[in-house]
């Protein structure tokens, strides 16, 4: 009887240390599936840039959440070549719709510093294309028509200075149209800005000294109106004489350049007189200067 009791100690002894092994082995277990499932919960956040014209020494790269702009999750310096990419825990990440920011530092020059807002999701995100450009001067133009004030869309806007072309872009739905002046053009000499409507307005054309830094200008664009025997012609050369007379030796009230329009009245041989639409910037004003130029620097614009 006592042997049987002894028994049934053990036996239930037994039964009681190995319930708690297996309760540890459990435990264990589960405890291995959560810390693998949280170290998993990672985001790699992958840059891609592209040079134009420049050479960046270096770049720093800063994620961070819209609402805490003074607050990075991370920041790094990258080199050139070097793959731009961050893993961060998944978790840090703020939820809200583009509530995140990834901020690009071009160094070694006056670089625009960029950014992106992007999601939170898992696994990866891949970020659109930084685009390092020359240092730059920004015009914003605005470009209303005159009469209606409404925006023209679709229209070139170029910016010269002697005779080279230094930016161009086009016009959006609400007239906005943004263009680049490279630092290293001659900042004494004002840009010339010609918008060409294709015919829809008269050409624009105007002289502005570009600021330092970014700039808005307002455009008001006027119908293209001629008279009885006028023709429209268009430039196709740069800096091309618009003289006085029809001398050579006459005095050269401006120079045009390609795309640039003149209103044609009169053909005397190699020569053509009419006007051109300029902008006058003290008075705030267009007003049409009479001249004469080469047949040879002009071709017939299709209205």
């Amino acid at each position: 009887m006592v042997n049987q009791t002894n028994f049934f100690k053990k036996f239930t002894f037994f039964l009681v240390i190995s319930a708690a092994f297996a309760q540890d082995a459990i435990s264990n277990i589960n405890s291995l599936e959560i810390t693998k499932s949280q170290e998993s919960k990672t985001v790699s956040i992958t840059a891609i840039v592209n040079t134009i014209e420049t050479n960046p020494t270096a770049y720093r790269f800063s994620v961070y959440a819209r609402s805490k702009s003074a607050e990075p999750f991370i920041q790094k310096l990258f080199f050139p070549n070097e793959p731009i990419q961050i893993i961060l825990p998944l978790d840090i990440l703020s939820s809200d719709t583009l509530g995140n920011i990834a901020k690009l530092e071009p160094l070694g020059d006056k670089y625009s510093i960029q950014y992106r807002m992007f999601n939170k999701q898992d696994n990866e995100i891949k970020l659109t294309l930084y685009e390092v450009l020359k240092p730059a001067d920004i015009l914003k133009l605005t470009i209303l028509n005159k009469e209606s004030k409404k925006p023209v869309s679709n229209v070139n806007t170029l910016a010269f200075q002697n005779g080279e072309l230094l930016s161009s872009s086009k016009s959006d739905s609400l007239g906005f149209s943004r263009l680049r002046i490279p630092l290293n053009r001659e900042k004494d000499i004002p840009i010339n800005i010609l918008i060409d409507t294709d015919g829809k307005f008269q050409l624009y054309r105007r002289e502005i000294v570009i600021k330092e830094g970014t700039s808005e200008e307002i455009i008001m664009l006027t119908s293209l109106k001629l008279e009885i025997g006028e023709t429209v012609y268009q430039v196709i050369d740069d800096l091309v004489p618009f003289r006085e007379g029809p001398e050579n030796g006459s005095s050269v009230l401006f120079f045009l350049n390609s795309g640039e329009q003149v209103v044609v009245s009169k053909v005397a041989g190699d020569r053509l007189f009419g006007r051109v639409n300029v902008f006058l910037e003290m008075q705030g004003r267009y007003k049409n200067v009479n001249g004469w130029i080469l047949h040879k620097y002009v071709i017939i614009k299709d209205i």
